[in-house]
């Protein structure tokens, strides 16, 4: 079984958007609530001097986690999937096989762990790597979703 997809700016803008706003919440938004609360801890126990500093740490790493996520996002899914140029994935018995301008990479369904379909991703963690895998919802049915569910299962 076999999905093409051609990206369009809209299209990709949106996927870029979804990785990045995913990365923000997964990794920014946990280093900041660390930093800002060891801030407040360290004003009330110093009396304000080194809690500031955090507290201000903290507000500049959001911010820039942010920015570096989005721009993270666009240089790489736009070198993966660019606009105009058909990409697609093919799912297997052993796995999902994707073929992107950058190659081809291919996954089995047990390295899928707590997928989530949304409405421009799916977004499952990596059992081997543990990092986030990122598939653009058009290369990604939800009828395939059954096959990582299985494996889940199996796993």
């Amino acid at each position: 079984m076999q999905q093409e997809w051609t990206p369009t700016e809209p299209e990709l803008d949106a996927l870029v958007r979804a990785t990045a706003r995913h990365h923000w919440r997964a990794v920014a938004i946990p280093g900041s609530v660390l930093v800002v609360g060891i801030g407040f801890v360290a004003a009330a126990l110093s009396g304000g001097g080194l809690g500031l500093l955090l507290l201000a740490v903290g507000a500049l790493w959001l911010g820039w986690s942010g920015y570096s996520a989005l721009r993270g996002a666009r240089e790489v899914l736009g070198t993966a999937y660019p606009v105009g140029t058909t990409v697609s994935a093919e799912a297997t018995d052993d796995g999902l096989v994707l073929h992107t301008a950058r190659g081809r990479a291919e996954f089995a369904w047990e390295r899928f762990g707590r997928p989530r379909l949304g409405p421009v991703v799916l977004i499952a963690r990596d059992r081997v790597t543990k990092r986030w895998l990122m598939v653009p919802r058009q290369l990604f049915p939800e009828a395939w979703l059954d096959r990582v569910g299985a494996a889940a299962r199996d796993a």
